[in-house]
C-alpha cells in the first residue's frame, strides 16, 4: 500500500505541476488577448515577466495539491485511473509544446 501511495503521489505531483503550467499560460493569454488588460509593469516583454511570477506559484500549488489528493485517493482505495489519464494528457501537451518551441 505504501509503494502505491508513493507512486500515486509522484504522478500527482508531476501531473499537477503540468496542469499548473498550462493554467498559468492560460492566465497570461487571457490577461493580454481576451481581457486586453494593461501590463502590470513597463517591461518590454510583459508576458514573459507575468509568466515569471505566476508559473512557479501555479506549478508548486498544482503539484502539491495534486500529490496530496492522489495519496489520499490511493490510501482510501479509490480508483486513480481517471486522474492518471488527466495528468498524462497534461504532460503530453506540455512536452509537445516544448518540442514545438525547440524545433
Amino acid at each position: 500500500m505504501g509503494s502505491r501511495a508513493t507512486l500515486a503521489g509522484l504522478i500527482g505531483f508531476v501531473g499537477g505541476a503540468a496542469i499548473g503550467l498550462l493554467l498559468a499560460m492560460l492566465f497570461v493569454y487571457a490577461w493580454f488577448d481576451i481581457f486586453h488588460l494593461p501590463s502590470p509593469n513597463d517591461d518590454p516583454k510583459p508576458g514573459i515577466a507575468l509568466l515569471g511570477g505566476i508559473v512557479p506559484i501555479a506549478m508548486a500549488a498544482g503539484g502539491m495539491s495534486s500529490a496530496i489528493g492522489m495519496v489520499r485517493r490511493s490510501r482510501a482505495g479509490r480508483s486513480t485511473r481517471l486522474w492518471y489519464a488527466i495528468f498524462g494528457v497534461a504532460l503530453l501537451i506540455v512536452v509537445v509544446g516544448l518540442a514545438a518551441v525547440v524545433s
